[in-house]
């Protein structure tokens, strides 16, 4: 997780673990979800030989609408929480969904991490590969707090108090989806590409100033 901002204002930037496995558990599995807004993974995932169920499609629907409120309501659900199915509300039953998790849970586990790390050095940088230097190379630096700072001196004014969420996701393509004018979903391939980032997210920063 990454935050910026001042006292008046805060942008956060995760890729939370739980999203990550729930969507690598739903590409396995070839998940018929009501989700078809969602792109597909990246990297690819390998198909398992058998079609997950309707009952497991309907299940993940209920939970990643859940989950994706949680991202910004409340705090994550971590991995031993994902193993043990107590990611789930009381009374939520989802034994489908509990079994796809529990075949796929290591290799989606592995997966994530590999996705985990890829965040981490885009946010902070690569470790610098020179002998006898130590730190990281590259990262985005402090950009969502330039792009405050120069939307303030356009405005001619300081930021009113806000907070703003950015959920980060590994699927294609490079998009952007409002889910609350405090909170967006959006693809890791977009936050890789600067320049669509800063006009896709301008506008959404702007609205809260």
């Amino acid at each position: 997780m990454r935050e910026q901002g001042r006292a008046s204002w805060q942008i956060g930037i995760d890729q939370p673990e739980s999203l990550v496995i729930g969507l690598f558990v739903r590409d396995v599995a070839g998940l018929k979800t009501r989700h078809t807004w969602l792109p597909r993974c990246v990297p690819d995932i390998v198909r398992d030989k058998l079609e997950g169920s309707a009952a497991a499609a309907h299940e993940w629907d209920l939970w990643w609408d859940r989950s994706v409120s949680d991202t910004w309501n409340g705090p994550d659900h971590g991995l031993d929480r994902l193993a043990e199915m107590r990611w789930l509300t009381p009374g939520f039953d989802a034994p489908a969904l509990q079994e796809l998790v529990a075949t796929h849970f290591d290799e989606a586990r592995d997966w994530a991490a590999d996705r985990k790390q890829e965040h981490f050095e885009l946010m902070m940088g690569a470790p610098d590969p020179r002998l006898f230097h130590r730190g990281r190379r590259g990262g985005r630096g402090l950009y969502e707090t330039r792009l405050v700072a120069g939307l303030e001196q356009d405005l001619g004014r300081r930021a009113q108090p806000f907070r703003l969420w950015i959920t980060v996701i590994p699927v294609a393509g490079k998009e952007l989806w409002q889910l609350d004018p405090h909170h967006v979903l959006l693809t890791d391939e977009l936050l890789r590409d600067s320049a669509e980032y800063g006009r896709r997210i301008t506008p959404v920063v702007k609205a809260l100033l």
